[in-house]
Parts: C-alpha cells; sequence; structure tokens
C-alpha cells in the first residue's frame, strides 16, 4: 500500500500502515502459480487461507469469523468445504459480496442460492479453451488411430497383435455439440488436420464466425448421424444432464467415435458401455466420467477405450491464467463494482472510502496474459 500512502502524504495526509484497514479475502484453495499476481493482490487486500473441512467452515461462520470477509476466492472441484450448495450459501456472511472460482465449469455451484443473498458468482471462462481443446485431439487421435490399444500391447509384451487399423483424421469427419470458446478451438485444430468440421449450437454462430472457423452448422441429430466422431463441448446444468443418452446413441452411426471433454454427467455412462459393448460406439475418449473419480470398470478394462483422469486444464500455463482471472474478478468487483466474467447477475457497488475515489486504479499492475 505504500502508493497509497504516497498519494495521501500529496494531500498532506500523514498516514502509516497501521491507518490503512485492508478488507479481508478468504481463500479456500492456494494460488500456487500467479504468484506476482497474489503479490500485487495483496497490496490491496489481507488474504486468509482456510485449513479444515466443511463442518469446521459452517462452524466459524456460524460464530461469525468471517462476518468481515469481503470476498472467497472458491476452490472449484477440489474445494475442501465440499460443493457450494444451498446449505453451505445459507450460512456464507452477508459481509461477501463475490466468490470468484479459478475454474471454468459451476456445476458444483447454487448459483441462484448465491444471486438470492447478493453474492456475484464468477469463473474463468476462455483461458481455458486452448489445453481443454488440446485434451480433445489428443483423444480423438488415440481413439481414430487405435494407439492407446496399441500402447497397451506394447506395454504387455504382445506388439500389435490385434490391433486393428485405424483412420487417417482427414479422412473423417468431426461432429461439434457446443460451439463456444472450447468448441471453436478444436474446430480450429480440426481443421489443421483437415477433418471435415460441423457444428451443433443452441444458437447458429454468424456466418463469418463460421467462415472463420471453416464449421458447418447441422441440425442436432443430423450431427448425430453423419458423424465420425462426436465432440461435446457443453455445460452440465439441468438441460444437458444425460444428454447424450441410449436415445441418442442409437442415432449415431455405426462404429461412431465419442469424445467427453465437458463434464461427465452429460453422457449417461451405463448407456455408453452398453453402446461400446455393442459396438455401436466404436471408442470413447473420456476426461470426464459421470461418477468421478469413480470410473467404470468396462470402460477401464475396454481396449477401444481412452482415458485420462479429467486433466483438460491441468497445465501450469491455464493454471496460471485462471488463478489470474479469478484474482483480478475479486479486484475489480471491490474496487470498481463490476466483475469481468460473472455467471449471475447482482446489484453491487464498490466497497466505500479506500477501495473506491482514493484509489489510484493506475497502479494496479495485474494482468490477464500468459
Amino acid at each position: 500500500m505504500n502508493w497509497l500512502k504516497t498519494k495521501m502524504g500529496s494531500h498532506g495526509w500523514d498516514i502509516n500502515d497501521d491507518d490503512i484497514k485492508k478488507p479481508n479475502v478468504l481463500f479456500l484453495t492456494p494460488i500456487k502459480f500467479a504468484r506476482q499476481e497474489l503479490e500485487d493482490f495483496e497490496e490491496y487486500f489481507t488474504v486468509k487461507i482456510y485449513d479444515s473441512d466443511r463442518e469446521e467452515f459452517i462452524r466459524r461462520c456460524k460464530k461469525g469469523k468471517y462476518d468481515n470477509y469481503a470476498a472467497i476466492l472458491w476452490a472449484g472441484g477440489h474445494s475442501p468445504v465440499g460443493n457450494l450448495d444451498s446449505e453451505l450459501v445459507s450460512h456464507i456472511p452477508t459481509s461477501i459480496s463475490i466468490i470468484s472460482v479459478p475454474m471454468a465449469g459451476f456445476d458444483t455451484i447454487d448459483v441462484d442460492a448465491c444471486t438470492a443473498k447478493g453474492i456475484t458468482v464468477t469463473n474463468t471462462p476462455g483461458v481455458v479453451s486452448a489445453a481443454t481443446a488440446d485434451t480433445a485431439m489428443f483423444l480423438i487421435l488415440g481413439c481414430l488411430r487405435n494407439f492407446t490399444q496399441g500402447q497397451t500391447n506394447l506395454r504387455a509384451g504382445t506388439w500389435k497383435k490385434e490391433v486393428d487399423y485405424g483412420h487417417d483424421m482427414a479422412a473423417a469427419s468431426i461432429g461439434i455439440i457446443g460451439m463456444g470458446g472450447v468448441g471453436k478451438a478444436i474446430a480450429k485444430r480440426a481443421n489443421a488436420f483437415g477433418m471435415l468440421v460441423n457444428y451443433y449450437n443452441r444458437t447458429r454462430l454468424d456466418i463469418r464466425v463460421e467462415a472463420e472457423y471453416n464449421a458447418h452448422f447441422a441440425a442436432y441429430e443430423t450431427l448425430l448421424r453423419e458423424s465420425d466422431v462426436i465432440v461435446v463441448c457443453v455445460p452440465l446444468n439441468a438441460n444437458t444432464r444425460h444428454m447424450i443418452n441410449a436415445t441418442q446413441l442409437n442415432k449415431m452411426k455405426k462404429g461412431v467415435i465419442l469424445i467427453n471433454i465437458a463434464r461427465g454427467p452429460v453422457v449417461e455412462e451405463a448407456a455408453l458401455v452398453e453402446a461400446l459393448e455393442s459396438g455401436r460406439v466404436g471408442s470413447a475418449g473420456l476426461d470426464v466420467f459421470e461418477f468421478e473419480p469413480k470410473v467404470h470398470e468396462v470402460l477401464l478394462k475396454h481396449p477401444r477405450c481412452t482415458l485420462l483422469p479429467h486433466m483438460g486444464t491441468s497445465t501450469e500455463e491455464s493454471l496460471r491464467s485462471m488463478e489470474k482471472l479469478a484474482l483480478k474478478n475479486i479486484m475489480n468487483l471491490l474496487m470498481q463494482g463490476e466483475a469481468i466474467t460473472p455467471i449471475n447477475k447482482v446489484a453491487t457497488k464498490a466497497l466505500e472510502g479506500v477501495m473506491t475515489d482514493s484509489v489510484d486504479f493506475s497502479k494496479i499492475s495485474l494482468t490477464l496474459q500468459g
């Protein structure tokens, strides 16, 4: 806060560190990669790291431990207090203005309960698109070329025994369900491999965007029926849970390759297992699972499944970008009254006193660049 003391001193005020009360922010997850940005953040806020479980969190909330806190950095799917459901939201103090989540998905958060309590919830979309799309292409290659089965054989000492011939990427059509940031990033990469790119989206993209990504809009059932590879890229909500079920799988081309890099419950896992065993689905590439970390035994043993333990965004660069944006969301909302990537709409205002007119925003050095 040296800059603030300088600014106030120029107006004739004699101010020291003891005169400056920085708002408290509770971190339910530590910052691992955005270390410089964290140092900048701590110029304006006092960071407290949470170190216990759900029951203790509720107990502390009931005792008023966090009544003067302004924000929470949530831990997403790895939260020590579990899902941010309506029960947990009911105990969060009214002083909390924002819950910032350093991840793109927010299916573990009761956003409606937060909205009703006047809490802005933010996530980090966009910054994970590249890493997630790279993961999708790895899964597609593994499935199309039977690389996973080949690697398993090699480790077992059986070389290429009973490993079927695969297919060229350029000979395959890809159907992308959900053409947001991740879907567009997959389309860009699929084009580089020479694949024919079709997509289905709730709202058709502008024709100029379609041209940019060389992507062709298709009706949902047409995409299911005609695609060699289908990639699921939709968020999990009430409308998309089991979006891919037995009915939809039976509409797909026999031998289709199904890729899920979205959320596990978007695909009905039992139906997928049945479709794999019947040959309706030729191969599956999965980074997410309906009941993760538990994975269906058939999927684990199936030679034509390429599986990852939810690693789609597990790169230092992506995690650093998510942490940066999560910190920036808190700063922007508390200092300027508006978050960068809010999930919900809540009437907010910037903090009073040193966090509003007396703050020189030109001194804020957080950036979102990698």
